[in-house]
């Protein structure tokens, strides 16, 4: 049963039918470093054994600094200043270090890429039961147990730095299920899935909480949570409230018509990761005023694909092409700015101090400086909502703002071949919708676009047409991207 409102346990004055409160939240209030920016301004929830409670709400609202604070990683690993109380499981989740919280909450974070410890998938999954000193043949119980409810089942044996993104986000869910925490919290774990992925580890969530589980999910994807959800409450500047019950459907956009030559061509590309074929024979052309959307299931090849296209994977054969240039064995920086890309952790390649730096560091590449860089820089973070924070760290800000960041970064130098990989990770739909009309307004203006992304809507909303990776190439659908609503 979805029910919406009073977030602190009693939604419209009906009790929760469910066990015992697991984490208690009362007056939490918390500001990053020397912010005077309150991330979280007087939050009080509870989250009771056996349910699952979502948290919607915009990017930068104070989602995963909730789910940080029950961790026990606010304040003790990002410092900051802090008040109020956090008890997991009787515990003070405030005053006490994510290890002494022990087995009480494990959380799943946004960026998986970040999370893996060990150098293979059985490893990697078995560090937690096996730093609590389990007996072996229960750590081996835990870890298959854990790799089948992620879905990860077939990824047992392989390395962790072959694994796409989307493999490594079912990897990083099943190591923390394989710790079996009583307080399961996790911050976007769909935003890399494809839609059965998905909807798995949905029916996974579910089963844990009715094995009594309290599950604690922050999704910007809401409708592939909300239907096993038992709460939905909205977090917004930094406070708790009711969820809106609305979707507003995405724009619709008119297919873009062109016979302009490719801007971008692959011919029948073959690249590997090791042994294991990747692509096998890939080819495709980007047409300038076209967005391209590229789909299929996580490790089909796509990222590989961009890879390739952007000079970051180098072919074992087939060309690529910019023009009429064969740029087959040209490294990445010999292809900017005629190609931009953006990869799926754009958070692990941000190199400066602030952000007006960041989305400059192109343009002083190029050896544009002075009033001309000033004027580009604040037109690229206007472009992207991000006139106010311009002067604050890129570090500081939240997975879906340094998304933006990283965005602002690339587009500020005008590639005519934009090329993102799952742009719409940590963004709330408003901002997805912007990024789709940005996306729209760059291929009018004449580039032309390719995204990544199993992100349906905002395929609907940004792309004119659909290729889908099929035994190693990418093959037209033949279809609108409408289709994709309910593929």
């Amino acid at each position: 049963m979805t029910v919406h409102g009073d977030p602190t346990g009693n939604p419209h004055g009906v009790p929760i039918a469910h066990g015992h409160v697991v984490a208690r939240v009362r007056g939490l209030a918390f500001s990053y470093g020397e912010s005077r920016r309150a991330a979280l301004d007087g939050v009080d929830i509870d989250v009771h054994a056996g349910e699952v409670l979502v948290l919607e709400g915009p990017s930068g609202g104070g989602k995963s600094t909730l789910l940080r604070a029950m961790a026990g990683l606010v304040p003790d690993f990002h410092g900051g200043r802090v008040s109020g109380s956090v008890e997991v499981a009787g515990r003070d989740a405030l005053g006490l270090t994510p290890a002494d919280l022990g087995g009480a909450a494990g959380m799943v974070f946004q960026d998986p890429e970040a999370q893996a410890v060990m150098g293979t998938v059985e490893r990697d999954v078995a560090f937690g039961p096996s730093n609590a000193g389990l007996p072996a043949d229960e750590i081996m119980r835990r870890v298959t147990q854990a790799l089948a409810d992620a879905d990860a089942t077939h990824l047992r044996d392989r390395r962790i730095d072959t694994l796409s993104s989307g493999e490594r986000q079912r990897v990083a869910i099943a190591g923390v299920l394989a710790r079996e925490p009583r307080l399961l919290l996790l911050d976007e774990p769909t935003s890399q899935l494809d839609a059965a992925a998905a909807a798995s580890l949905a029916a996974t969530l579910r089963r844990l909480a009715d094995r009594g589980t309290a599950v604690v999910v922050a999704e910007h994807r809401a409708e592939r949570v909300r239907p096993i959800a038992d709460r939905i409450v909205a977090v917004c500047c930094g406070q708790v409230g009711p969820a809106a019950d609305e979707e507003i459907p995405p724009p619709v956009t008119e297919p873009c018509r062109t016979t302009a030559p490719p801007a971008a061509r692959m011919e029948q590309v073959v690249a590997a990761h090791g042994d294991r074929g990747v692509l096998r024979g890939a080819s495709l052309a980007l047409v300038p005023g076209r967005v391209t959307a590229l789909v299929g299931p996580n490790g089909s090849g796509k990222t590989t694909l961009l890879r390739a296209l952007a000079g970051l994977h180098c072919p074992d054969a087939g060309r690529v092409l910019l023009g009429d240039d064969d740029v087959s064995a040209l490294p990445p920086e010999a292809r900017f700015p005629r190609l931009g890309l953006l990869p799926q952790d754009p958070g692990r390649h941000l190199l400066t101090e602030t952000v007006a730096d960041e989305i400059g560091v192109a343009l002083r590449s190029l050896g544009i400086t002075g009033d001309d860089a000033d004027r580009r820089v604040r037109e690229a973070a206007g472009a992207l909502d991000l006139d106010g924070m311009l002067q604050r760290h890129p570090l500081d800000l939240s997975v879906g703002e340094r998304e933006r960041v990283a965005l602002a970064s690339i587009i500020v130098a005008a590639p005519r071949v934009l090329v993102l990989d799952e742009p719409t990770r940590g963004m709330d739909p408003e901002r997805k919708r912007s990024l789709a009309r940005l996306i729209r307004q760059r291929a009018a203006d004449g580039a032309a676009v390719l995204v990544a992304t199993h992100d349906g809507p905002f395929a609907v909303a940004a792309a004119d047409e659909v290729l889908q990776m099929v035994d190693g190439d990418a093959v037209p659908t033949g279809l609108p991207p409408t289709a994709l609503l309910t593929a």
